[in-house]
């Protein structure tokens, strides 16, 4: 017998829904095979199929579970909001400031072996908003923009997502024209509607969770429509970036979100474990991937494959042993 939709979104909602997990687990992966793709300079077309989608996935896949946080904490007014946006600095700008002082400089030494220039490169390049790293602040930034918008409202309305887009979009502009060094618009214009479309989606969870046949057959053509089409048009505006790339994240979570509702068992709870680290793959990438491209000097798209899935396989595996052996200890030590 079929579960019934309302009472498995009860289910899930005690803690966090699996399905939104395995989505962000496939998601990680997209990542790091685009990454992987780049620095062996393999699958030019794959490369562009996955570029057209996986990082406003990762965004509307944020907004999704940002406006599921605010809904359910039961609080409300200025000290939720605060709460969110502590949580958010702690979650995203502390990996942030760790991979961008520490990381990526030791990513920048074994590829090149100059230790000076590697640490002055590695900074630079880890706290340009444009560079490496630029997801954990923008989405801090689409956070905070959140709550903002949550405050102003007082209730989770369709114009919502509307109003925020529109405040985000301001605010990157203002920025872009006070620093023109720093690429903004490039980094974040691309992806906040897709945040707030997400955070938008939310008030349509049954939808998402549970795409009906005619909504899941419209989103996979023109996923697959956008995936296809976006590496065939190398020299698109970036107005036209800008619309496509949002759009194709949005239409990609219904068949994937389709995808993860068949998975059960060991399978769902091992790719539910990948969507929860999603965060420290994203950072650990940007040392092992290259690192790997560099030493192992792959040649086509199946080893650039293996590469991939072996960095997802060892991030996983240092992150359990951070999680389960090393920080439990260091509580340890350093309670009274």
């Amino acid at each position: 017998m079929t579960a019934n939709p309302a009472q498995g979104i009860t289910r899930q909602s005690q803690d966090r829904m699996q399905s939104v997990d395995i989505v962000r687990a496939m998601a990680i992966m997209f990542v790091v095979l685009g990454h992987a793709l780049i620095y062996a300079n393999s699958g030019t077309f794959l490369m562009g199929c996955i570029y057209s989608f996986h990082m406003a996935l990762m965004f509307a896949l944020s907004g999704f579970v940002t406006a599921a946080s605010w809904e359910r904490s039961g609080g409300e007014g200025l000290r939720l909001a605060r709460s969110k946006i502590d949580r958010s600095a702690r979650r995203l700008l502390v990996p942030y400031t760790i991979c961008g002082i520490a990381v990526m400089p030791i990513g920048n030494f074994l590829l090149s072996g100059n230790l000076v220039e590697s640490f002055i490169t590695g900074w630079r390049n880890a706290f340009l908003i444009n560079r490496f790293l630029w997801y954990l602040p923008c989405c801090f930034f689409l956070v905070c923009i959140f709550a903002a918008v949550a405050l102003a409202t007082r209730r989770t309305g369709g114009v919502r997502w509307v109003v925020g887009a529109g405040i985000a979009f301001a605010l990157v502009v203002a920025a872009h024209l006070l620093v023109p060094a720093v690429d903004y618009t490039r980094s974040v214009m691309n992806y906040f509607a897709a945040f707030f479309a997400g955070a938008w989606l939310w008030t349509r969870r049954d939808a998402v969770l549970y795409p009906g046949r005619r909504l899941l057959a419209c989103a996979s053509i023109a996923f697959a429509a956008l995936a296809v089409t976006f590496p065939l048009m190398p020299e698109i505006p970036i107005f036209g970036k800008n619309i496509v790339k949002p759009v194709a994240g949005i239409a990609a979570l219904f068949p994937l979100m389709a995808l993860a509702g068949k998975i059960k068992g060991s399978a769902a709870s091992g790719m539910a474990l990948v969507g929860r680290t999603t965060l420290f793959l994203y950072c650990f990438d940007f040392l092992a991937t290259p690192v790997a491209v560099r030493y192992f000097s792959p040649t086509g798209i199946m080893p650039t494959l293996a590469i991939a899935i072996c960095v997802i396989a060892f991030g996983i595996f240092v992150n359990l042993a951070w999680e389960y052996a090393i920080l439990p200890e260091l509580k340890k030590a350093l309670t009274p």
